[in-house]
Formats: C-alpha cells, sequence, structure tokens
C-alpha cells in the first residue's frame, strides 16, 4: 500500500513580513537571557493593508480564537518560528538551522494594550518576550504553575486544544 507523500505545511505569509524585526528582535531577548524585552509594534499601513488584500488576507485586524490580533499574530508566528529554529539553548544563531524540531529554549510572550507616545503618528501595541530555559525542568516548572487547562503542551509532550492546527491557517489550501 502506498501512502500519499505528506504536504509540508507553509509558512503563514503575512508573517514572512517580520522577518527581520523578528530576527532583531530575538537576539536583543537572547541578549537579556530570563529578562523581559519589550517593544511597541506598529500597526499595519495603508499600503500594508492594501498588500495583504493582495494575497487574500481582508482584515488585519480580526481576532483569532485565541483574541489576538491577525497583524500581531502574524509577528508573533515569525517570532516562534525563528526562535525554534534558531534558538539554541546558549544563543540564538539565524542562519544556523538546529537539527532538532524541537526549540532549545523556551519563549514567554506577552501582548499588552495599544499605547501611544509623543512623536508616533498613531498607537503600537505594547509587547515583550523573554527567553527561557527548555526541555524537562521547564515542563515540570510549569506543571507546578500553570492549570492545565492553559498549558500549550499537555502529558507526554503532546500538543493541547490550546496549539494552532492546520483549520486555524487561513492561507493554507
Amino acid at each position: 500500500m502506498r501512502y500519499p507523500a505528506a504536504v509540508p505545511l507553509r509558512r503563514d505569509p503575512l508573517s514572512e513580513w517580520f522577518d527581520r524585526s523578528a530576527v532583531a528582535y530575538l537576539r536583543r531577548a537572547y541578549d537579556h537571557y530570563g529578562e523581559w524585552t519589550g517593544l511597541y509594534l506598529p500597526q499595519p499601513s495603508v499600503d500594508q493593508r492594501a498588500a495583504a488584500a493582495l494575497i487574500g488576507i481582508w482584515s488585519l485586524g480580526e481576532r483569532d480564537k485565541w483574541g489576538e490580533v491577525r497583524w500581531v499574530r502574524a509577528f508573533k508566528r515569525s517570532v516562534y518560528w525563528h526562535h525554534k529554529r534558531y534558538g539554541y539553548s546558549g544563543d540564538f544563531r539565524p542562519g544556523q538551522a538546529r537539527a532538532s524540531d524541537q526549540p532549545g529554549t523556551a519563549l514567554e510572550w506577552q501582548t499588552g494594550q495599544l499605547v501611544y507616545k509623543a512623536g508616533w503618528p498613531q498607537r503600537r501595541w505594547a509587547i515583550r518576550i523573554r527567553v527561557l530555559p527548555g526541555g524537562a525542568a521547564a515542563a515540570a516548572a510549569v506543571a507546578d504553575t500553570v492549570p492545565a487547562s492553559k498549558r500549550w503542551i499537555g502529558p507526554a509532550g503532546r500538543a493541547t486544544a490550546l496549539q494552532s492546527t492546520p483549520a486555524d491557517r487561513d492561507w493554507e489550501p
């Protein structure tokens, strides 16, 4: 019996727009390992909204099932993609892909409110991340502090319902 070839999942095309800034952000976070590293993510410009519409993404402000705005979610996907691919236990090495498909560290993410500062043309999302040790010790720490209903990884390292599935990916055919 022949099995059909697995079709690799594509990256969110909108997240690829953030690759350069995601790498720069992760470099800063790894330089401050264990500490919160923040940034202010601008809202999409008119040109970016038009470019998104050309690839079939009509609303950059719609919220997903987790309540995250589509624009912020795309940035988040880019950050996590680079973290998983180039984040080693001791440092971040863009261009040197890890052999393992498991990240070398844990990444904690918090999306804050839209904020305004003098000199900005519009409000921006306050975002912060921190890089933490991964592995069994991190999993044990989560088990002690995070209720099972709020965990992204369940028993035996399996994904929970909180994680994204192909059905959540509107860019997949």
